[in-house]
């Protein structure tokens, strides 16, 4: 069949040859220009112990790392960060910290929450990192808080159980021009 003198079969094969290209230029990308540099990467730290999973997310990918216990996991997620900022360059991602929790674990981490964004909103990290300890002392099990301008990094141990939570401190929230407004006023600004 031709249409104004084109074979309509031959432009939709020339169309499918060049998708089918296409994806494979794409896939190709994805796992010898990301992936394998990233999988080579974990693999020398001793921070993540299983293979990392990597989804492509529309125009991002988000990176599952199942981390092994760490004293600090303030540095330890810098460090995974960067390493991953370095392979990725410019591309957006997110990491996702996967860790070896249990229900009493859990239980203290939502026990917890209240202090914690209530910390974020007035600024009260002393009292928060008092608190979690509180919880996590009533089931034998230790607390850490780190605290960056970045996040907030919560840990919880007990046994060989361990549970992690990064929660990030958003500047850019309605309760910050509330502050900023607060603070104006306390300065005797307007």
């Amino acid at each position: 069949m031709q249409i104004k003198g084109l074979r309509v079969y031959v432009v939709i094969a020339a169309v499918f040859v060049t998708l089918a290209v296409l994806l494979s230029v794409q896939f190709l990308y994805q796992k010898y220009d990301v992936e394998e540099p990233l999988f080579k990467l974990y693999s020398e730290t001793k921070l993540v112990n299983k293979i990392p999973v990597i989804e492509e997310k529309g125009t991002s990918i988000n990176v599952v790392l199942h981390v092994k216990k760490t004293d600090n996991l303030r540095q330890a997620y810098r460090e995974l960060n960067s390493y991953t900022a370095e392979i990725l360059g410019d591309t957006k991602y997110t990491m996702e910290l996967r860790d070896n929790r249990d229900k009493a674990l859990e239980e203290i981490y939502y026990q917890s929450q209240f202090v914690i964004y209530e910390a974020l909103a007035k600024g009260d990290f002393t009292k928060m990192a008092d608190v979690i300890q509180q919880n996590a002392d009533k089931v034998g099990a230790t607390a850490k808080v780190y605290i960056d301008n970045d996040n907030v990094y919560v840990e919880i141990f007990k046994g060989n159980n361990y549970l992690y939570e990064i929660i990030p401190r958003q500047k850019n929230n309605s309760l910050g021009a509330v502050d900023s407004y607060a603070n104006q006023i306390g300065s005797g600004q307007r």
